[in-house]
């Protein structure tokens, strides 16, 4: 699975480090190519100063060291000059005993490196002329490095002052990556609020290229809730349609056994009831609304306090203890709520000797924990695991098929919830349930 802003985040970072990889490296080009110009005009400006200092007698050459910059005369100062002509040749005093190495023909200009003078690197014209009718090869040096050191420095500052740009530019560019990505957050959040029911559709978004995606989830929903409706009007309309015969089969065969005592009729009339009950279970099971239901949020604790008060004129004998909160909203559908905790306390007021427990309590992890306790006898460890399976029964030897724990596993599974079957400390039944209030939608 990969991510948008991850994969733009990527996109961007690296196109900006080509583009800082570029910029650096015509920055050093370009810098390195002015101090070599550079050096080109102070080594001619040198050559051309050297040139009218230079004095001719008869055929000897001679430059008087007086009027020279003290620059040239310095030992090992970073500055030469060396004039080569007949043979003969004229160093500067600074260069003492080196020589620097001939490189030029004649009529020719050109630019060496030599190392002629130790930890210095030397940046050589060489130049060769006619002067008074003799052909003078004259060699301007000087050291490079200390110009280096200097234009070094200032490609150093452009790098920090560019490295500071370019991550003033990743800033910006993040802020507008988060910026263009904000409508998906946005949806995300009315997804998250559908699923909780604060609403019942998604608004339409700042991004035209989302407006269709959310036009989609939007005709999604209302086709999931019609065919919700359909299914429940469908089935409401197949058991009115199977009671009907077979509350007359039922009758009939009340008539029967009544005329006719000595015939079997009592297993005829049980498979009946049983019918009867299969068709009001998997009605149960096709009215749960669950995630999609368009129902406003309920108050859970208001929803189990009337449950328990109808209980209690069922079962008068049973003490129902309820320890709730003044009120408790969740996101789910009232007939799917009533289905969920009538079932559990029905079952439990049934087995129950003398009391039932009903807590509730919303947890700081956004889930809403239930429990519903019995004093009765239990259930056999063994059968506990698969309690919510439909047809299992905790005992054998009461009346009922087995499948209203199976609705309630139903329930809770819609509701991307989790319950657990465990026999109290003492003894009795505990059904511990737990709903998210944020489900993943």
């Amino acid at each position: 699975m990969w991510s948008l802003a991850a994969r733009l985040f990527r996109s961007l970072l690296g196109g900006q480090l080509v583009l800082m990889v570029l910029v650096t490296t015509a920055a050093a080009i370009a810098l390195l190519v002015s101090a070599t110009d550079y050096f080109k005009t102070r080594l001619e400006h040198d050559s051309d100063l050297l040139l009218q200092e230079i004095h001719w007698h008869r055929d000897t050459m001679d430059i008087d060291e007086h009027i020279l910059p003290p620059i040239f005369v310095m030992p090992q100062s970073g500055h030469y000059y060396q004039v080569m002509w007949n043979g003969q040749q004229l160093k500067s005093p600074s260069l003492g005993t080196l020589a620097l190495r001939m490189e030029s023909r004649e009529g020719s200009l050109s630019w060496s490196w030599q190392q002629a003078v130790p930890e210095q690197s030397l940046y050589v014209m060489t130049q060769t002329l006619m002067v008074h009718n003799h052909q003078v090869v004259i060699q301007i040096a000087e050291d490079f490095r200390p110009i280096l050191a200097v234009f070094t420095r200032a490609f150093l500052t452009l790098m920090v002052l560019l490295g500071l740009v370019m991550a003033a530019i990743f800033i910006w560019q993040r802020r507008m990556l988060n910026n263009a990505l904000l409508p998906f957050n946005q949806v995300q959040q009315q997804l998250r609020q559908l699923a909780r029911q604060e609403r019942d559709h998604l608004d339409a978004p700042d991004m035209q290229e989302l407006e269709p995606l959310v036009d989609e989830i939007n005709r999604l929903g209302e086709r999931t809730r019609e065919r919700l409706l359909r299914a429940r009007m469908a089935s409401g309309n197949l058991s009115h349609s199977l009671k009907t015969p077979l509350a007359v089969l039922n009758n009939r065969l009340h008539d029967v056994a009544l005329s006719q005592p000595e015939g079997d009729w009592q297993t005829s009339l049980q498979q009946i009831e049983r019918m009867n009950q299969m068709i009001d279970n998997e009605m149960k099971r096709a009215r749960i609304a669950g995630l999609m239901s368009r129902a406003p949020q309920i108050d859970l604790a208001e929803l189990i306090r009337q449950l328990c008060l109808s209980m209690a004129k069922l079962y008068p004998g049973v003490v129902i203890r309820q320890q709730l909160p003044a009120t408790l909203p969740f996101p789910g559908d009232r007939e799917d709520m009533f289905e969920l905790m009538g079932n559990l306390v029905d079952n439990a007021c049934k087995w129950a000797v003398a009391s039932v427990a009903i807590e509730a309590t919303q947890q700081q992890d956004g889930q809403i924990h239930l429990l519903v306790a019995d004093d009765g006898p239990g259930v056999d460890p063994e059968k506990l695991a698969g309690l919510h399976q439909p047809g299992v029964r905790g005992d054998e030897s009461g009346a009922g098929y087995g499948l209203g724990l199976a609705i309630v596993a139903d329930i809770v599974e819609q509701y991307q919830g989790r319950i657990l079957f465990e026999n109290g400390p003492d003894a009795g039944l505990r059904v511990c349930l737990s709903l998210p209030l944020n489900p993943d939608y």
